[in-house]
């Protein structure tokens, strides 16, 4: 009976996701271009966010450096494409093996660091990249940035903003399923294991350092994609996309969805981009309404979003069983059936 209602809880659950995927991508027939263009950046952020998940949520591990692995990112399709004319598989590819490299030399330097002075040292490492992109102006154009890049990377989806949109949806769907899958494997359950307890890890017998570079590369791969994704958006690429605020923005889109669940980032993505939007309307002190959201967060929604949600809904089915409970003993016992002996 157990097999059974789980089977059909899974099911249950591929459907709604099949639902929300479809819902999503209906996306471009219902809004207008500028609206598209929104849901198009809330999807990358969503996987920047799904890949600084890993390190953060997952792994227990914070980081004020992810900037530089979605900087690379954009940093090598302008590069690649306005210079050397690379394609569109090339791109990806040399975005994912640099990403992960960066990642696991990341994950490497921070062996011995923890809290505080890991958030310090994946912030310098951070700033440290920002530096190069901000001095190496024969590269990456110094304060200018580089701009004029063109969607026509991407083997479909380049023309307008809603094939652009649905081939970024793929595109994020794709990894975002693949990270799924990775926390989900031996390895993604020792990272969290990490989180929960480092030397109870290394006690039994499993290399924590090696599960802590593991966790950074796999990080560092996707956010690079995630860049790439970004500086195809905008057709540019420049300093700020690799400085300590962009690391500190997708922090908050972790905190403030859930950082301990798989879709936190993408429900902080979605409402912080969308609040983002709808402030720039008004004043142009984004980072003062970040900051006031972060600490509104912290006070009243530490768990996020969907902690709040799921902690309201397992406070409703303990109601729900408490009044079952009740019921049952209120209920008058049933007639008594009193057995007479035959006598023989």
């Amino acid at each position: 009976m157990s097999n059974v209602s789980s089977r059909s809880s899974a099911a249950l659950k591929a459907l709604s996701v099949l639902f929300l995927l479809a819902l999503v991508a209906a996306v471009p027939l219902t809004l207008s271009g500028f609206h598209t263009g929104v849901a198009t950046r809330i999807a990358i952020f969503a996987l920047f966010g799904i890949a600084f998940n890993i390190v953060f949520g997952a792994g227990g591990m914070p980081s004020l450096g992810h900037a530089a692995f979605f900087g690379v990112g954009g940093y090598l399709v302008a590069i690649g494409t306005l210079r050397y004319d690379l394609g569109f598989v090339s791109v990806f590819v040399l975005a994912l093996l640099l990403g992960g490299l960066l990642g696991a030399l990341v994950g490497a330097l921070t062996l011995r660091t923890n809290a505080v002075y890991l958030l310090l040292l994946t912030l310098a490492v951070g700033q440290a990249v920002w530096g190069l992109a901000f001095q190496q102006v024969r590269w990456t154009g110094g304060d200018n940035g580089l701009a004029g890049i063109s969607r026509d990377l991407l083997p479909i989806g380049g023309a307008n903003a809603a094939t652009f949109y649905w081939a970024v949806l793929a595109i994020v769907t794709v990894f975002g399923t693949l990270v799924w899958w990775f926390q989900r494997s031996p390895a993604g359950v020792a990272i969290v294991a990490h989180r929960e307890s480092p030397s109870r890890l290394a006690a039994l017998g499993y290399r924590v350092g090696s599960y802590r570079i593991a966790a950074f590369a796999v990080s560092g791969a996707v956010a690079a994609i995630a860049g790439v994704l970004y500086a195809l958006l905008n057709r540019f690429v420049g300093p700020e996309n690799v400085a300590w605020q962009t690391s500190a923005e997708v922090m908050v889109f972790a905190i403030a969805g859930g950082a301990t669940y798989f879709a936190g980032p993408i429900v902080g993505a979605l409402l912080l981009v969308s609040l983002e939007t709808w402030v720039s309307g008004f004043t142009n002190r984004w980072l003062t309404i970040l900051g006031l959201t972060y600490i509104f967060t912290m006070l009243f929604l530490p768990q996020g979003v969907l902690g709040l949600v799921d902690d309201l809904v397992r406070r409703r089915r303990s109601r729900q069983r408490d009044a079952e409970r009740l019921l049952v003993a209120a209920a008058p016992p049933g007639p008594q059936v009193h057995n007479e002996e035959v006598p023989s």
